[in-house]
Parts: structure tokens; sequence; C-alpha cells
């Protein structure tokens, strides 16, 4: 980070607008700040943090009191760069606050700008801003001030930063978040991804329920056994289907004929009307053709009627109109001669009345402007007055002002306090407060140390608690166990029931399979004897005697419907041999998680017993025990679901107990670790209070250590007396500037209103004498009384004349034009109609010739047989379709004569061959569905197995990282490796640090980090004897700050790519000595190398004469001229 400019105005001294160019000043390595006391060098400082984070550290609530008391408004501009080894970015924050009382400020306005080829706008809202800075320099203003632009009383805060402070700071400025809070956080979410990850591995793979090579392979002969059952159906079907097809087709013609010739009879019932139709369709289609030359008749007689009207209305009305027109003439004539008489007269009258009112409407203006200024004159002699009386109390005001700054600035002599006395009092209250705060830190430890026993001892408890409750789940989990086992014998026993009970339907089978045979031998030797005919040869035997034919026997029939029942039922039966081996599969899947949890529940597992052989069984007791195998499934299958319910409550609560136990073990260790540590804390920080208590009455015998407090508590109320007396003082100026100011602005006024009071009193006597003038000339034009009203009478009389001449003038013209038309129109409706009377002589002889051809002997009777053009088609159509329909019906009755060839089905033939489809499609319908269901269910299994299996090796996959999360999480906690690389990173500044100390000390002091992250001084000089930072005297606590700090900013990374360019210093060189104060100008002139430039701050003139290149910072004047900054280079 480099900077590049600062704009300040109106903060503390600053008024204008001043503008610090750090471009040049960094050139050189190290530039120095000069000014007097007071002139505003800390300002500079001041503006930069308020311009990046909006506050300043020593301003109360960070904005109090930092407005100019002359301004109302503050503005600051920072410009800075951020360079790496790959690109450089400038960037602008901008910021404004406006006054809101005494001391409070509003932000007004606030922008983050980056600067390019073209500038962009990153931010415009103070927290917008605020974050947006932050992120890009990654540090707090605490940071900042502490290791960057260090302000006056921050000089050394960090050496005496405590560990967690210490660690935070040095976590943001050597970006180590990645490693800290960051990683912890990662490794927290990875550890719970994986959890869940596991859980979830775990529950899909309980909820895939039977996925064995086992199960697979029964599936697969489910699906065979399903194929050949649908084979037989569709043969069946195949077959029937053809002879319903023959039926359908017979039926169908037969009964489309039937539906034909019911029709024909009803339609030919409708044939005289369809006559009827006809011949109304004939007339109207005479009586379209002959309607045109009706119409063109009548209309011609019409047309002939309208003109014969016409003509005589227009001879009418050309007769009136011609006495119209000769009175209009007159009319006109009149009011020409009686314009051309009057109108000269009254124009000259007309002028010289609006001379006369121009001149009265002046006159009146002139004496409402005498009215007037004779007012103003009378306000400006009082205002005369009254400036008079205001600038004598002003020059009174003044005066009381001297005599008051007097007695001030003898008050303030005897307030002051002597520069030594308040260094001393503020380094030793500075070490009180040191020493208080390490007290502070030694109480919070002690009552931190009490509050973790008590953790402790909670924790014992509720690990005992846990362990108990822990103990109570293995106790449920055991009579699970007990139970699942029991329900798993009963299972295998009765699937090895079942098995024998497949045995028993196989010799069923075969014994029915027998039985159905001999059945076939006896229907077939039945058809044969039937076949058998007196005297001719027995196609078996040969003989021609028949005497003992075989007779066909009735159960035999019921014998082989038996057959296929039982079949069907070995069928059904065999659909649920896969129901014991699913329950056995699912029972042991319970029992694992039981067993990998509590593994002494293995020695208490053993093998189903036994189960004594079946007795024999005919169809019957088959039947009956079928039925009970399938209750007796349901009732295993209910049992299974309420043991896996309760298996999965107790895993879930003894998992639950589990977490929780492991969290307790863990906090444990995590605490009882802290116990110790912050016991071995305590004994060190009472030893450290004790060596500094004592350190304190060997430095400062001159105070006592008790009293601190009270000490300083006197010397701010000195300070504060102090201030408020400088305030006031530097009030007064400010109040003797402005009075002075008033008084000579009231002067001014007085010279001014003096001088318009003279110019008005001579403005008011001219313009009396134009009035005057002005009536005489007014009298030689009218005698009129009311001037404006004879104006307008003699308008209103000129306007009369011209407007009855121009009305008479347009009257006489109209009625010429309406006369001239009438002419024209009567001329042209008299030629009309002798065209219409010959268009009516032809239009007549036509019709007559026309209808004397015709059905019709007069026009009524035409108009009377027409019809529209829609209804005309509609009984063209209506009538051609009837007969179409009537053919159509015919030539489908010989087709389907020809279809049916003498054939005929009866209805209840039809629709007993129509049930036997139905039935058989059903069958075939249901067949599929156990394919579909067999086929499914293969698929079903065959994907839970091959899931089961990529679950399987995730979750191994799984596990083994979940074990290695959960180690890193062990060695992550409590931000040990943060605490690990901060503590590698401060022992690296401490070296550095330790070699600037030894050239500015001459190898007396160096730098160590002790055993708790804290700051140790090695003595040298004195055989390298340690001793706490606490005991060091102002020259030498700020060397070492110095060293420290260089050697801070020298290796800090802003977000760990951007190096620090810059360092500022505002203290500490005043308690330098002459020879050491050239030691450490040496050494920051030796950093001129490196690529870090250095601000020092300071009134030290010997500092001042060293460097090349300074800011000096004029202090504001009494006048009011706010700070002043130049660039002074030797």
């Amino acid at each position: 980070m480099k900077p590049i400019n600062l704009t300040v105005s109106g903060l503390h001294s600053f008024r204008e607008k001043q503008t610090v160019d750090f471009e040049a000043l960094c050139s050189g390595g190290v530039f120095g700040i000069f000014g007097p006391t007071g002139s505003g060098k800390s300002s500079i400082l001041d503006a930069i943090t308020l311009a990046l984070y909006g506050k300043v550290e020593r301003a109360a609530n960070n904005t109090q009191g930092i407005l100019n008391h002359g301004e109302n408004e503050l503005k600051v501009s920072f410009t800075f760069e951020l360079e790496n080894a790959n690109h450089k970015k400038r960037y602008t924050v901008e910021r404004s606050f406006k006054r809101t009382d005494e001391l409070r400020v509003k932000s007004a306005s606030s922008r983050l700008i980056e600067i390019e080829d073209e500038t962009y706008v990153l931010a415009d809202k103070t927290n917008d801003v605020n974050q947006q800075v932050q992120e890009l320099l990654g540090l707090t203003i605490d940071d900042f001030t502490r290791a960057v632009v260090l302000p006056q009383g921050k000089f050394a805060e960090f050496l005496s930063l405590k560990g967690t402070e210490r660690r935070q700071m040095l976590q943001r400025l050597f970006n180590l978040e990645q490693y800290g809070d960051q990683l912890s956080k990662k490794i927290r979410y990875q550890v719970q991804q994986l959890k869940t990850d596991l859980d979830k591995i775990t529950a899909e793979q309980t909820g895939l329920g039977e996925a064995s090579t086992e199960k697979v392979t029964e599936a697969e002969q489910l699906v065979s056994d399903s194929i050949v059952l649908l084979e037989k159906r569709e043969k069946e079907a195949s077959d029937l289907q053809e002879r319903y097809d023959q039926q359908a087709s017979l039926w169908k013609a037969q009964q489309e004929k039937a539906l034909i010739e019911e029709k024909l009879v009803h339609a030919s019932k409708q044939e005289e009307e369809i006559r009827q139709k006809q011949d109304v369709l004939t007339k109207a289609q005479q009586a379209e053709r002959l309607f045109p030359y009706l119409e063109t008749f009548e209309q011609a007689e019409k047309q002939q009627k309208l003109y014969e009207d016409k003509v005589e209305k227009l001879k009418a009305q050309i007769v009136q109109k011609s006495e119209e027109y000769k009175r209009s003439n007159s009319l006109y004539e009149q009011a020409r001669l009686q314009k051309n008489e009057q109108q000269p007269k009254l124009v000259v009258q007309k002028e010289q009345l609006q001379q006369a009112s121009d001149l009265q409407k002046q006159i009146k203006e002139g004496q409402q402007e005498i009215k007037e200024g004779e007012v103003s004159l009378q306000q400006k002699q009082q205002a005369l007055q009254a400036k008079n009386d205001e600038l004598m109390e002003a020059d009174k005001r003044y005066q009381q002002g001297l005599t008051l700054q007097k007695e001030l600035k003898e008050a303030l002599t005897k307030v002051e306090i002597q520069p030594d006395y308040r260094q001393a009092v503020q380094q030793a209250f500075y070490r009180y407060q040191v020493w208080n705060n390490d007290k502070k830190n030694l109480d919070e430890g002690q009552k931190t140390y009490k509050e973790k026993a008590e953790q402790l001892k909670h924790l014992h408890t509720q690990k005992q608690t846990h362990q108990e409750r822990y103990q109570q789940t293995v106790e449920q989990s055991k009579g699970l166990f007990s139970d699942i086992q029991g329900l798993y014998h009963t299972v295998c026993e009765r699937e090895k029931e079942f098995q024998q009970l497949f045995q028993q339907a196989d010799r069923l089978m075969s014994d029915l399979k027998r039985r159905k045979e001999k059945e076939w031998s006896r229907r077939l030797a039945h058809q044969l004897a039937e076949q058998l005919t007196q005297g001719e040869p027995c196609p078996v035997c040969g003989s021609e005697h028949h005497p003992n034919p075989v007779l066909h026997q009735q159960e035999d029939d019921i014998t082989t419907e038996s057959a296929d029942q039982f079949e069907d039922q070995v069928n059904q039966l065999r659909e649920q041999r896969f129901s014991y081996s699913s329950l056995k599969m699912q029972l042991e899947q319970l029992a694992k998680p039981l067993v990998e949890k509590i593994p002494e529940l293995a020695e208490f597992m053993n093998e189903a017993g036994e189960v004594p052989a079946l007795g024999e069984m005919d169809t019957d007791a088959f039947g009956h025990y079928a039925k009970k195998i399938e209750v007796e499934i349901k009732s295993l299958e209910q049992d299974y679901l309420q043991v896996s319910e309760k298996q999965q409550a107790i895993l879930g609560q003894m998992q639950k107990v589990q977490q929780s136990l492991e969290k307790i073990e863990l906090e444990l260790a995590h605490y009882q670790k802290e116990q110790a540590e912050l016991e071995g804390k305590v004994n060190q920080q009472k030893q450290a209070l004790q060596a500094g208590k004592e350190a304190f009455q060997q430095d400062y015998p001159s105070f006592v250590f008790e009293e601190m407090e009270k000490i300083n508590k006197r010397l701010t109320e000195r300070e504060k007396e102090e201030q408020t007396i400088k305030a006031r003082i530097e009030k007064s100026s400010v109040f003797f500037e402005n009075q002075q100011k008033k008084i000579e602005r009231l002067k001014e006024e007085k010279y001014a209103g003096e001088k318009e009071f003279t110019e008005l009193k001579a403005m008011l006597s001219h313009k009396q004498s134009l009035v005057h003038s002005q009536i005489e000339r007014l009298r030689t034009l009218t005698d009129q009384e009311d001037i404006e009203q004879a104006l307008q009478k003699t308008v209103l009389l000129l306007a009369e004349l011209e407007t009855n001449e121009q009305q008479a003038y347009q009257h006489w013209q109209t009625v010429q034009k309406a006369y001239q038309t009438l002419q024209m129109d009567e001329k042209a409706a008299s030629e009309s109609l002798e065209t219409a009377h010959m268009q009516y002589k032809k239009a007549a002889e036509k019709w007559e010739e026309a209808i004397g051809n015709s059905l019709f002997s007069e026009g009524k009777e035409v108009q009377q047989a027409l019809l529209s053009h829609d209804e005309m088609k509609l009984l063209d159509e209506t009538v051609q379709a009837y007969w179409d329909n009537i053919k159509q019906m015919k030539s489908s009755i010989e087709q389907l004569n020809i279809q049916l060839n003498h054939q005929s089905i009866e209805e209840q033939q039809f629709e007993e061959t129509q049930q036997l489809l139905h039935d058989i499609k059903a069958a075939v319908k249901e067949a599929v569905q156990l394919k579909g269901a067999a086929e499914q269910t293969l698929k079903s299994v065959k994907e839970r197995h091959e899931r089961f299996l990529v679950l399987e090796q995730d979750r191994e996959e799984k596990q083994a990282l979940f074990e290695q999360y959960q180690k890193l999480q062990t060695v992550f906690k409590g931000n040990a490796f943060v605490e690990y690389i901060a503590e590698e990173q401060l022992m690296s500044v401490s070296r550095d640090a330790s070699e600037r100390l030894g050239i500015l000390t001459r190898q007396r002091y160096a730098i160590e980090v002790d055993s708790q992250g804290g700051f140790i001084m090695r003595d040298d000089a004195n055989g390298g004897v340690k001793r706490p930072v606490s005991t060091l005297s102002g020259g030498e606590t700020f060397l070492t700050s110095l060293a420290l700090a260089l050697s801070l900013s020298a290796q800090i990374q802003l977000r760990g790519e951007y190096p620090l360019q810059f360092f500022f210093l505002d203290e500490g060189f005043g308690t330098l000595d002459g020879e050491l104060l050239d030691t450490v100008v040496t050494a920051l002139e030796k950093l001129q190398s490196n690529n870090l430039s250095i601000g020092v701050i300071s009134h030290v003139q010997e500092l001042r004469a060293r460097l090349p290149k300074r800011l000096i910072v004029e202090p504001s004047e009494p006048s009011g001229k706010g700070t002043s900054v130049r660039v002074e280079t030797l």
C-alpha cells in the first residue's frame, strides 16, 4: 500500500482545502512532517484514518469535535495504490460530514472509486465503503493504527497486547484467516457433510430390503414360469378370436340388412311430399327468370313520377327566390351609403380620444410613483437613524470584549501546566494503567478458572448421566435382539414346512396327472363306442359284434376339473415362496446393526430347530393348509414391521446418546487442557503484577502508586480548564475580528443610506413637475369627463357601420347564388323527366312480352312464387337427396344378400362366443400382468442388488475419509494451528526487530517472545538479564516500539499479496537525547534502499535539519485562516 495524495478541509484546525502530495514526499524514503505544537500535524494522520475508516481514533465517539468551529462541512479525500508482482491498482476514498450541533457531525457522502483508464464507483454508502476498504486492506482501524499509521498514544500499544488480541491482529495482518477460522470451518463442514452422507447411505441400504444374489436367481425363475403361462393363454385366445371374427362379420351384415329394409319402408311414405316440393321448385325457378323484367318496369314507373313532382316544386321555389333577391340588393345599397357618409368623422374623433386616454394613464402612474416615493423617503430616514444606533452599540461591545480577553489571559497564566510535570504524570499514569489492566486480566483469569472448574464438574455429571442412558439402550437392544431372533426362528420353521408342503404338492400333482390320463382314455373309448354300428368292424379290435360298449362316467369329469383347480392353487401358492426368504433377509438386516453396536449379542445367536414332518394330505387338506400359510405370512410381516420400527427407534436413541458422549469427552479434554493453561497463566500474572508495582515505585518515587487515579484526574481537570480558557481566548479573537468587520460594514451601510436618501428626494421633485405639465396638455385635447367611455362608444359606432355593410353584402351574395342554383336544378330536372318517360315506355313493352310466355298472369303471382337462393338450393338438395337415398338403400340390400350367401346366425350363439372371447382375453391380460410383475420384481431386485454394491463401496470410501477429517478436526481444535503459525510469524518479526533494536541501542537490548506469546526484553549489557517490557523507560519504550513497528511493517502483506510501502510515526522523538536521536535518524535513513517510506511527525528541530524532504505545517491564524501545508526539499 502506497499513499498518493491527501486532500482535507474543515478538519480540526484545517479550514481551507489543503492537499498533501505523498507521491513526492515518499520518493526519498524518509520524510518529516514538522510544525509547532498545535499546528495540525497529527490531524494529517486523523484525515487518513477518517478517509479510510470514517473514524478519528483520538476523538470522542470517533467523530465528536473533529469539525472546525468556523465551518459547517468537513471534506477529506485519500488516494492510494495497491501493488503486487502482477498488477497495480489505484483507489480514492472520498467522505464529507456536516455539522449537527456544536460537537457532533453526520456523514453526508461516502465514495470508494477505482481509478483505471476510466473511474469506477465501487461503493457509495457509508457502510459499504467501510466494508470494501477493510476487505481491500485486510486491516481493522485498530490494526491500522497499531502497525501502519501510529498516532499519538498508540505507538507502544502492540508491544503490550495480550495473547488473544495479538493473535487476532496477527491473523489479520499476515492473512492467517485461511489457516484459522476459515480452515476450521471448512473441516467442520466436511465432517458434517460426510456424516450426513454416511447416514444417507446407511438409510438407503436399509431401505433397499432384499438385494442378495439368491433373490435375483429366484426372481429370474419366476419370470420364466410366467412367460410359459402367457404363451399358453395367447394361443387359446388366438384360436377363439378367429372363430369370433367370422361370427361377428355374419352378425353385422345380418343386422345392417334388417336396418336398411326398415329405412326403405319409411322413405316410401315420403314420396308424395317430395313431388309437391318439386312443383314449388319449378315455379320458383321460372319466377326468378321473370323478376328482372318486373323489377325494371316498376322502377321506371317510380322514376317518372319522381321527376314530375321535382320539376313542379323547383318552379315554385324560383318565383319565391326572385322576390328575395330584389329585397337583399336594396338593403346592401343603403348600408354602403351610410358607411361612406359617417366613417371619416368618427376616425378623427377616435384618434383624439386615444391620445387623451394615454396621457391620463401617465398622469395616474406619475401620481402613484410620487406617493410611493414619499413613503420610501420616510422609511429611509428611519433606517438611517437605526443604522447609526446599531453602529454605536457594536463599538461599545468591541470595547467590552477587549476588557474580557485581558482578564482571560491573566487567568491562563495561573492554570498553565509545566510540560515536564505533565509528561511525568502521563508516563506514570500510563504505567499505572498497564498495571491496572494486568490486574483486571488476572481477575478475569481467576474468574474464568472458577467458571471452567464449574463447567468441568457439570460435564462429569453429564457424562455419567449419558453413560447410564447408553446402558439402558443396550438393555433395550438385547431385548429387541431376542424378539428378532425368535421371529427369525419362526420364519425359518415356516419356510421348512413350506418346502415340505411343496413336496406334498408334487406327490398330489403326480397322482392327479395319472387320474387325468386315465380320464382321457375313458373319454376316447366312449367316443369310439358311440361311433360303433352293429355289423361294422370295430376300429380297435376289428369285431363286427359289440355286446358291451364303454359308457361315460360323470365323476371322471369332476376329477378333471379338480385337477385344474388344484394346479391353479399350487401356482398361486408358488408365488408366496419368496416371502419367507425375504423376511429372513430383512430380519438379518435388522439384527446386523445391533450386533455391530453390541458385539456380545453374537454369542446369543443360534440356528432354528428342526420341524416335524408333515403327514400325507389330500387336495382338500392341502387347500386348507395353503390358506393357513397365507394368513401366517401376513401375520409375520406385521410382526416384522413392529420390530423394525422398534429397532430404528432404539438405534436412533443409541446413536444420539453415543454422539453426546463423544462430544462430552472432547469438551472434557479441551476444558482440562484450558484449566491447566489458565492455572500457569494466573501464577505468571501474579508475579508480573508484583514486579510491575515495585518497578513503578523505583522509577517514580515522587508519586504514590495508589493515588495515581486522583493525580491524573487533577491533571486532567487543570488541562480541561486550560483548554477551556484557550478556547474562550481563541473564540474571543474570532469575535473581535467579526465585530471589527461588523463596525466597518455598518459605516459603509450608513454612508450608502444617506446617499440613497438625497437621490430619492431629488427624483420626487422632478416627478411632480412632469405630472403638472401633463395635466395642462390633457385639458387641450378633450373636455370629456369619462374619456374611456367616449373612446369605447366611438369604436363601437365604427365597428357597427362596418358590420352592417358586410352583413348586407353577404346576404345579397347568398340569395343571388341560391337563385342561380334553383334555375340550374329546374333545367336538369326537366331533362331527367324526359329521359325517365322514355325508359318507362320501353320497360312496359318488355314486361308484357315476358309474362305472356309464362305460367303467370300478373306481377303479383310472380312475386308470390319467388324463393331465395338458399330456399331453392335447400329444396333441390332435399329432392335430390331423397331419390339418391332410395337408390343407395336398394343397392346396399343387394350387396348384403351377396355377403350373407343364404347364411344366418342366432343372437344367443353369437353372445356365447363373445363371452368366451372376453374370458380368454381377461386370462391373457392376467398372464401379462403376472409376467410384468415378475419382470418388474426381477428388475427391482437387480437394481437394488447393484445399488447396494455401489453404496457399499461409496460407504467404505466415505467412512475412511470421515475418520481422516475427524483426526484433522482434533488437530485444528481451539485455533491451535493458527496460533502456531502466528507464533512463528511473531518469532520472525522479533528476530528482525532485535537486529534493528541492537543498531538503535548499540547492541544493549534485544526482543524475545516468551512462552505465553508476549514480548520480553533481553538486557545484553547486563549479562542477558530478561525483564518485562513494562520496566522500560519512555525513551527505551520508544526505541523498542520503533524497532518492532518497522519490522512488522516490513513483513505485512495486505490481504496476503500487497506489500506495505509506507509507515507513519507520530511521537517519541522528544524522549531521546541528542546522541540517541542521531542514531535513530541514521538508522531510518538507511531504510531508503528498502521498498518502504517512513513519515516522521515531530517538532524537534534537530530532526528537521537531518531530513531532506519535509512537509511544513503552518498553524492557523487569529484572523481566521486555517492550517496550511507546503512541501520543502533541501
